[in-house]
Parts: structure tokens; sequence; C-alpha cells
């Protein structure tokens, strides 16, 4: 037979801490999520990132497949907290904190329990040292303890670089046996006696953090933690959940609304009739207060109901919890009175004008002499009889606690000469929720204190009159006959963040599971025409030869944290649809690490000869797709390191990114970083998934259909937009497609072989000399190309030839799209060969770079997006061949690594990247790396026949470049 559920209710609880064990050497530990508030707080976050645009549809995907999946494990609710704190990355601390603050205000503050409120109320009357303990973040908690008066929070600490928050938790998340961990290490340094304390939570995955006290509490449990807290004995309540509104709340709320309005419109219809309009407004004010609350279900409890008569007019205030005190007042005061509102209210459908209609005083809560002149037809009013309606609060409290008093109330009333009547309200906000739409039945508590006579009040001492009228209100609101006072006192709250240290996550690069149509072009033409691969390359030149030992463990670990490093292209069947990344069961290093030492001497000729190779290396297609390569016996010392990959993988920002992410900032090897598991290995087949794509894309026809449909209905309706628009995707088209003008003949020949060349040049100095021409370092760069192509055809006696067609790549990257992948298009510019000036080609290419990222259509791999994936690789490869060849040369820019960096214990002191030749002359590609430009040069042999020549050219063509800036 099974235990029973022991169920205690709020007043149980409650006299259980008063009866039990008092001082602050008893703690009360406090989950948040689910216990304190209803719902989670990394909601509020969430739906703010959502409706700004800062997260991803992927991102929320993941979250939601964790969600249904079900957080069981340690690792999955790190998956899961990670994907949350992503759209964290690139903002300070103060930025958080403000929005932590915003969105308590706004959302989190009214999911707070009642009830809880009140238990927290409860402990704070015992002397206990109160503790919320909470997976969740500073930025997330620390609001609402401190709006409750707790002065201790244990949470999960956020990681900051260079005062930015990177996305990441710096430390395991304070979950499960962290959490229970984190309770034991703060009892003994703050003399807290865990045998006699209390702790509250929901949450299964807290039954080890539950277990750390004498007194363990299950509030609102989920089926687990019920099923463990009968086993255990605990107590378990359930407080009134948010929860979506029934369809019975839902007719209350608008029969309580209807019944409202249609009060007011009777009365003042009756008004008219009698030819009073303050009869009218008396009349309708009372019918909208009794008819409202009637059909609402909403009852009074009112004491001292006899001073909301024996004083007017008066000035009544209210403490401010919800939108339903408008009811509450209407119902309790029926006529002979107006309010204060804030401005934005006058505007509100309905409300505003029944607001208007009663001569409310509309104020600006930002304009204080605004504020002032608005509330002085309110003391006429006074003087005439009509009692005024305040909340000396001046706006509704996001939570239950009495906020501070404002001083305008009390100089209306000293001005006017009337008496304060203080309306004290304890309940309403659990009816009608900060935020919410809809009302609960129920019976809202009313105490009237009496009247408070202003007759001899002065100026100076207003501030002093408000404080003790403010404090009737704590004293009414604490002797309720509960422990609840509804006051927070100010405090200090003091956060303790769990250890930081490594997140046994991996990183989230290169998540997609299938690749885009770019990636599906670059993946197929190469099946159809070799000389179409699309390898790319990062030469690392290093201080010193790491370990070989080292170097394996690095990329075992790199594997592990890199899921992409353990997965192959599966093509789906005939070759058509789009290739997926399937997990494989083992990763064999050895066939993706390899080493060789150069005979002597060692050149950085024989270097690049052996890269050149290793590079151009088709990779085996049911294989991950990368390969290192260690080369040592250089003559200038220490090795090389070679790293290739496919395009398809990622393209050069991305691949800077995870270089960026995996290398070190130190020579040492880490103890603490991140362990995560291997990916485990995935069933596939090419059959199956051809039938899950076409499945999914005739599912998604119709939805695809009708977003067409409306997308095309909403730009007719907007012609101009729509004409100028399509003439911008026109010239992006032809601009991409047509034949390149003036291609040279010099460089006509293709062999689909490569030869690697460098170059370098100081970041600082090639920066200086483009912005004296009004260019960045991307328009300095390509000005050089130029001026080397200039030179090469000169030596060649061909200085006639008036442009060079060169693709650039248009990163079409966010600051929210996840890293990894490719996500760029390109735009072919004619560049001026003959301009011998340098500042005027920076000029040319500044204008043209700028119109291409200007024009909104410019990617027109997106606009073909539809049909690429569906086509076979021959028609792949000519489509694919004919875009690309059209290039002479292309050229790309990269920024790179800002600081010193180190893998596996040797620090890189140049990186070169060599991109591959997707049928061009030549790619040339430049990273910026800790203050020095490292420009890869890829060649065909065939285009460029004298290599030497050429890179004399182009060192030429950076120092005049640079020297625009001396």
């Amino acid at each position: 037979m099974s235990p029973r559920e022991v169920h205690w209710d709020e007043d149980r609880l409650i006299k259980d801490v008063a009866a039990g064990p008092q001082g602050p050497t008893v703690g009360a530990f406090f989950d948040f999520d689910g216990t304190l508030i209803d719902g989670f707080s990394l909601g509020a976050f969430a739906r703010h990132h959502l409706q700004s645009g800062q997260v991803t549809p992927g991102d929320i995907g993941r979250m939601l497949l964790i969600g249904m999946r079900g957080v069981t494990t340690e690792e999955d609710f790190e998956e899961f907290f990670v994907l949350g704190m992503r759209s964290w990355a690139g903002r300070s601390e103060d930025e958080l904190t403000e929005l932590g603050e915003r969105l308590f205000v706004q959302g989190i503050a009214g999911a707070l329990f009642p009830e809880a409120w009140r238990l927290v109320e409860a402990h704070r009357k015992a002397g206990h040292t109160i503790v919320l303990a909470s997976s969740a973040t500073r930025f997330q908690v620390e609001p609402a303890a401190r709006a409750m008066g707790v002065e201790h929070v244990l949470v999960t600490p956020v990681e900051f670089e260079n005062g930015l928050c990177t996305g990441r938790p710096g430390g395991p998340p304070l979950w499960r046996a962290g959490k229970a961990a984190a309770v034991r290490a703060f009892a003994p340094d703050h003399d807290i006696d865990l045998e006699l304390s209390y702790a509250y939570s929901n949450g299964t995955e807290d039954v080890p953090f539950l277990s750390t006290v004498g007194r363990a509490r299950a509030l609102n449990p989920e089926d687990g933690l019920a099923i463990a807290a009968a086993e255990k004995g605990w107590p378990v309540a359930r407080f009134r959940r948010r929860g979506r509104p029934g369809l019975r709340q839902l007719v209350r709320t608008a029969a309580g609304i209807g019944g409202m309005l249609g009060g007011f419109s009777a009365g003042m219809a009756l008004g008219v009739l009698n030819g009073s309009r303050r009869t009218g407004i008396d009349l309708a004010t009372t019918l909208a207060g009794e008819l409202g609350t009637a059909l609402a279900g909403v009852k009074l409890e009112v004491h001292g109901a006899e001073n909301l008569e024996s004083a007017r007019p008066a000035v009544f205030l209210f403490n401010h919890q919800s939108q339903l005190d408008v009811l509450i007042l209407a119902k309790l005061l029926r006529g002979g009175f107006t309010g204060v509102a804030k401005k934005e209210v006058a505007n509100q459908p309905g409300f505003g004008l029944m607001f208007r209609l009663v001569d409310t005083a509309f104020i600006d809560r930002g304009n204080t002499e605004q504020a002032k002149a608005a509330l002085e037809p309110a003391v006429q009013r006074l003087r005439e009889g009509v009692s005024l309606v305040m909340s000396p609060e001046g706006t509704r409290s996001p939570t239950p606690a009495l906020g501070p008093f404002k001083k305008g109330a009390f100089h209306v009333a000293m001005q006017a000469g009337v008496p304060i009547v203080p309306i004290v309200i304890r309940n309403a906000g659990e009816l009608m929720w900060r935020g919410a739409s809809t009302i609960r039945e129920g019976t809202v508590q009313v105490v009237v204190l009496p009247p408070v006579s202003t007759e001899g009040w002065t100026v100076e001492e207003v501030g002093k009159r408000a404080e003790e009228v403010r404090e009737s209100y704590s004293e009414t609101l604490s002797d309720w006959g509960s422990a609840f006072s509804g006051v927070a006192a100010p405090v200090t709250v003091t956060v303790t963040e769990s250890p930081t240290g490594p997140v046994a996550a991996a990183l989230e690069w290169g998540t997609d599971a299938e690749m885009n149509p770019l990636e599906t072009a670059m993946w197929r033409a190469e099946a159809a025409d070799p000389r179409l691969r699309s390898n790319v390359t990062l030469v690392e030149l290093l201080d010193e030869t790491p370990e070989w030992k080292r170097l394996v463990a690095a990329h075992e670990w790199a594997s592990r944290m890199v899921p992409r490093m353990r997965q192959r292209v599966l093509d789906p069947a005939f070759g058509v649809g789009a290739p997926t990344w399937v997990t494989v069961d083992d990763l064999e290093l050895s066939e993706h690490m390899y080493r060789v030492t150069l005979p002597a001497p060692g050149t950085t000729r024989q270097l690049l000869d052996a890269v050149q190779e290793f590079a151009a290396r088709s990779f085996e297609r049911d294989r991950p797709l990368w390969r290192v390569l260690l080369v040592d016996g250089l003559d200038r010392g220490g090795s090389a390191y070679v790293v290739t990959t496919h395009h398809s993988a990622t393209d050069g920002l991305g691949a800077v990114q995870l270089m960026s992410r995996l290398h070190s900032r130190t020579r040492e090897h880490d103890p603490l970083r991140p362990e995560p598991a291997a990916s485990i290995g995935a069933e596939a087949s090419a059959t199956g998934l051809l039938a899950e794509q076409v499945s999914r894309a005739v599912r998604d026809a119709p939805a695809q259909s009708l977003r067409r449909t409306l997308d095309v209905a909403g730009a007719l309706a907007r012609p101009w937009t729509l004409a100028s628009r399509g003439v911008a995707a026109a010239r992006s088209v032809q601009r991409a497609v047509a034949p390149a003008p003036g291609g040279s003949p010099l460089l006509a020949g293709r062999s689909g072989e490569w030869r690697f060349e460098l170059l370098d040049v100081p970041l600082a100095d090639l920066k200086k000399g483009a912005k004296a021409a009004g260019g960045s370092v991307n328009d300095g760069f390509l000005a050089a190309v130029l001026g080397g192509f200039r030179r090469y055809h000169e030596h060649f006696g061909m200085g006639d030839v008036a442009t060079l067609p060169i693709g650039i790549p248009i990163s079409l990257r966010t600051e929210d799209d996840p890293q990894g992948g490719n996500r760029f298009t390109g735009a072919r510019f004619a560049g001026p060969l003959t301009e011998t000036d340098p500042a005027a080609r920076i000029k040319a290419v500044r204008s043209f770079v700028l119109e291409a990222k200007a024009e909104s259509s410019v990617d027109v791999v997106g606009l073909l997006a539809p049909a690429l994936s569906w086509m076979p690789a021959p028609v792949l490869g000519a489509v694919s061949g004919r875009m690309t060849s059209a290039n002479d040369v292309q050229a790309s820019n990269v920024p790179g690594v800002p600081h010193a960096v180190y893998i596996a214990g040797a620090r890189i002191t140049h990186m070169y990247p060599f991109g591959p030749l997707p049928g061009c002359a030549a790619m040339i590609t430049l990273i910026s790396h800790d203050g020095t430009c490292c420009i890869g040069v890829n060649l065909d042999p065939a285009s460029i026949t004298e290599p030497n020549v050429l890179m004399a050219g182009l060192r030429a063509g950076l120092d005049e470049v640079v020297a625009l800036g001396r």
C-alpha cells in the first residue's frame, strides 16, 4: 500500500512556522521558479527576446524539444539553461540588471503566489534567515528577493568577458545536487542549523535540496515530488495557480465588464434625462460598481464602512494592487467622488471615456510641474463638495508589498482643508493578478480607517504625515489575522553564486541538422566537377612543436565540444533533397590527424608545397569533414598546424569563431575546462531521409502557399515599394549571373590545381592607410589586390585590360545567428585595373561595397533556395560553375582573434587562411591575428603562370596603401 500524502493548507504552514524554533540560526530556503512564482522566470526573458527578435527559432525549437522530452538529468538542464541564456550575449552587467528589474515589474511580479509571499513573511516574523536558492541567475532572482525583503540568494553564475556577457553560465547551474551542495556550504558560513531549518520546492529534481533540512515542505509539487514527499512524510501544500481561465471565469469577467460599462452608461443616460450631470455621474458610478462586482462574482468584506460617510468631502486613499480596484472603489464609495489617473488611461478604449466623463484628473508622472497643475482642479472640486480618490503609491504595486507614499495626495487634502480617509485593500491582487485579463470569483477584504484631519498641517511636515498614514496601512495589513504585513523593508541582497567553472555542455556551433541551399550547392557541385571542390584550410604557425599526445587529446576533447566534428554527411536517395548531418558511431582520430617532418632546409616554400597538397585532397564523403596536419622541421623553428575542413561545414567567420573558442588563452592545460560527453551515433538511411523530406515538403506546402499569398497581398497594398524591390532584385540577379565585363584574357586558363602563397602586413598600418583615403581595412585590402594584379598585367604588357572581375562575399550573419554554417552571399565587383592611385581605388571599392550591402535583394542564392536542394549534382555543378568561374579573383576579409592564443601548449604566432578555387584564377583571403593581417593566396597555376611576379605586385599594392597613412 503506497503512503498517503500529508496535505497542509496555507494556514497550517504559517502556524507551523510560528510554533517552531525562532531566530536567525533557523534557515528558510525557498526555491524560486514554480515555488514562489507560478511558472519560470526564464520564460519572461525568453518572451522578451522573442518579441524583440533576439532569439532564433532554432533555439526555441530545441528548448521546446527538451521540454517535451523532459528535463531529467544535469546534462538536460544545462543544455536547456544554456539555450535560454544565449540571447544575453553581448550585454553588459548593468544592462542585464536593468532588464531583470524591468521584467520583474512587468511580468514576474504578477506571477508571485500571494500564499508564498505570506509564508515568507511568517519566516521573517520568526526571525529566520531567509534564502532564495535557485538554478536561475541573479538577474532573474535578485529583484524578487529585494521586493520581498529577502537578504540572501543562491544562484547560478553568469560568464562575463571584457565586461560583456558571453551568453553562457559561468559555472554549473545550481540544480539538483548543485543546489543541495550550495545550501550545505551556506549553512556553516551563517551559523544555520540545517536540522532545525525549512526548505520549500516544487520540483522533483529538488529532492536532494529538500533533504538537506529537517523541515522539508513540497509546495505545488510535480507528480514525482508528490510521490517522494509521501514516501518521506513531507507535508504538501498547493497554492492557487494562475493557469488559463476556465469558461466560467471568462463568462464572469465578460459579464462583470459588461455590467460595469452598461451600468455606467445607464446612469449617465438617466442623469441627462434629469438634467443633472453630477447626478448622472453619481448614479453611473453606483450602478457600475454594483452591477460590475455582482456579475463578476466579487464580494466585499468591509470593516469600518461607517468611515466612508462620516467625513465627506475627503481625499480617499487606497493601496493600489489590481485593475480590480476600480470596481472595488466604485462599489465602496458609490458616488460623490472623482479620481486621479495616469495620462495613458485617458486613451484606453471604453475606460478612458468613463474616466473623462467623471472629471478624472489625468497626470503625467514624469512631469512634476504638469502633475501639480493637473491636480489644481481636484482641489477646487473638493472645495465644492466632491471627494477625491488617489493611490498614494502613485502606481499599481507590482507585488503585495506596500510601496512608498508620494506627497501629492496629502498636499491636495491640506490645500482643500479636507480629511484623509485611508482605505486598506488586502487581497484584490489574488482575484485579478497584475497583467491578468480575467477576474476570479471571491471576496476582497477591506478596512476603512478613521478619517485623518489635515487641520493645522504645514507644508514642511507633509512628508512626516504621509509616513504616519503609511504606518497605519502597515499595521492594518500586519494585524489582519495572518502573518502577512504586505510591507517589505528595504534590504541589501547578498548574492552567493555557485562555484564558477566549466559547464558540461557542448558549444553551440554548427547545430543545423540539414545543409542550407548554399551549403548544398557547394557539397554537390564538386561531385559533378572536382575543380569546384570547396576545401578551406587554416595554417597556424606555432612558436614550438606541441607534444603529439597532447595535440591528439586536444582534438578528442574538441570533438566532444563540437558535435559537428563527429558527424558525416548523408545524402537523401537519388541525390536530391537536403544533405543531412549524421553522428558517427565512433570517431577514429587516426583517420583525421597526420604529422610530417620537412626535409632540410625546411623553407616556407617547402611548407606551402606540403600544405597545398594536403589541403587540395578531396574528402572521404562517408567520414566527418575535417583533417589536421602537424608539420615540423621548419627552418624558422617551431612548427605549423594545418586544419582543413569543407566549406559546407562553415564559412570563414564561422571557422574563426570556432577557433577562438577552442584555442586556449594560456600555454598551460586548463583542468577546469568543460568535459561534455561524446555525441551518440544515430541511425539513418538515404531512402528514409528522402521520404521524410518529401513528406515534410508536401505537409508544409499549404502553409508556404498561404504565406506567399499573404506576402503578395501585403506587397500589392504598397505598389511603389513592390516595384522598387522588384527592380532591386532584378538588378542583383543580373549582377550575380550576368557575364562579368572586362574579364582578363591573361587569367583565362583553368587547371583545377592549387598553389599556396602567403603575405602579411601590420593591421594598424593597413587600417591607418585605408582610413586616410576614407576606407576600411577591407577596402584597403581589396585596393591592394587590384594594385597587385595591375602590376602583374603590366609585367606581361597587358596594361590596357580595364577591369578585373572580383567576387566578394557579403556576410548575412546577424548577432543572433547561431555560430558555424554558412551565412553569406556574393557580389561581383568590376575592379578598376588601370587605376594607379591607391586612394582612388579605395574610394571605388568603398562605394561598391556599401551599395552591395545596402541592396535588399542581393542574396541570389536565397532567391533560388526553394529549388537548389532538389537539383541533382550535375545540374548544381553547372549552375555553380556558371556563377563562380566568371570571377577572375575572389577576395575575402575575415576578422580574426585580437589576442594571443595557444594550441596544446604552443603559441600561435600567425594564422593564414586559404580558400578554395571554385573555378576562379585566385582566391585571396585575409585574417587579422593578434595585430597582424595574415593573407593566404591560393592560385591556379594555369592562370597565374608566374606566381613570384604576382606576389611581388601584391606586396607593392599593400605597401602603397600603407604609405597613404604615413
